[in-house]
């Protein structure tokens, strides 16, 4: 008699596992830029009428479920359907447990949406393309008597490729002001042409220049040139960029100007782009830059360092580009070069005078 049970229950499970041979959970390939909020669906298919389920999702280090009054927000996406979440969520192996029960019956189906929830992407992904993971999937079945029997099914689990990205936005002058909590590459961006960093300062002259590298270290704060209205899609590195800025970074949170001339921070004004005081209350927001007060008076003078044939041209080359003079009431006609050294009887070529570029021929 027991050899007999035993093998009734032998042949139940195998035939258990045989129909649900198909059975599986996956999660839909998508693309998420940080700070940025979106719904992800999981689809299932079955072979069988189900009553009840259980796995656990793996997510990328910076990408969570939100959460909503203490709950999370994931939803079945049929009304007979209940649910709950079995347990937190684990954060040093970045995943949930997800179940559900009291369903009177899922019909079989093929590779439908069965779960969706809402995902958030922070600032400390890591980006370009990652793994979502599905693992240690169980569902309850009837079994040849009518009686519920949970199996687990496809013990190797599934797995989907999702993108994250750091989206950069260029503003309508060419330009942007922008800092960011980890280390970013610009190298390989399109529709990006250089990274800024304000690096010196005379008596008279702010001088700006570029970065040869690229390399943007965390919470530094630089300016971007590239394609008007362009996003632009830097990627997370482990390198460290060697150049420090003279403008202040918002990475960790937004800054509110105390008294007016407190912050000068870039914008359009007139059709000229400059930095320019700000008035009191002003909230320079997250993940932008600033110089801090006391500029009245000077001319901002962008200079490019190009490579050409892997050697870079220095600032001699002369390259300036666009930031305009911002409020200067400087001016007696005095002449400047291009690093802001004053020049008593200038030759022929490109000068600052009066916090605007000239050309003396």
């Amino acid at each position: 008699m027991k050899y007999i049970k035993f093998l009734f229950l032998l042949v139940i499970t195998f035939c258990a596992n045989n129909i649900m041979a198909d059975d599986n959970f996956t999660i839909e390939e998508f693309t998420i830029d940080a700070n940025e909020e979106k719904d992800v669906a999981i689809y299932i298919t079955n072979s069988n009428t189900i009553y009840g389920f259980q796995f656990s999702l793996y997510l990328p280090e910076g990408v969570e479920i939100v959460k909503e009054e203490g709950e999370y927000n994931i939803f079945m996406s049929s009304s007979r359907l209940s649910w709950t979440v079995l347990g937190n969520y684990i954060e040093s192996d970045n995943h949930y447990e997800i179940g559900g029960g009291g369903i009177r019956g899922l019909s079989s189906s093929n590779n439908v949406e069965f779960i969706y929830f809402t995902i958030r992407a922070t600032d400390m992904i890591s980006t370009g393309q990652q793994t979502c993971k599905i693992l240690n999937q169980r569902m309850t079945i009837n079994n040849s008597s009518g009686d519920p029997v949970t199996i687990t099914v496809n013990t190797n689990g599934t797995s989907e490729d999702c993108t994250l990205r750091v989206p950069v936005k260029i503003g309508s002058s060419g330009y942007c002001s922008f800092s960011w909590p980890r280390n970013l590459d610009f190298t390989e961006c399109d529709n990006f042409d250089y990274v800024f960093v304000g690096n010196s300062e005379t008596e008279d002259i702010v001088k700006i220049t570029s970065v040869n590298d690229n390399l943007v270290s965390a919470g530094t704060g630089v300016l971007i040139q590239g394609t008007p209205g362009a996003i632009v899609y830097p990627q997370t590195t482990e390198n460290v960029g060697t150049v420090s800025s003279i403008f202040v970074g918002t990475s960790e949170s937004k800054v509110t100007v105390a008294n007016k001339g407190d912050a000068w921070a870039l914008a359009v004004l007139e059709g000229k782009t400059g930095f320019y005081p700000c008035n009191a209350g002003v909230v320079i927001p997250q993940y932008k830059c600033y110089l801090r007060g006391g500029y009245s008076g000077k001319s901002f003078v962008m200079i490019k360092k190009e490579i050409t044939n892997d050697k870079v041209v220095s600032d001699e080359a002369g390259i300036v580009d666009g930031i305009n003079a911002v409020e200067s009431d400087y001016s007696n006609g005095t002449y400047y070069d291009l690093h802001g050294r004053r020049i008593s009887t200038p030759r022929h070529g490109v000068y600052i005078q009066d916090g605007k570029k000239v050309i003396v021929k």
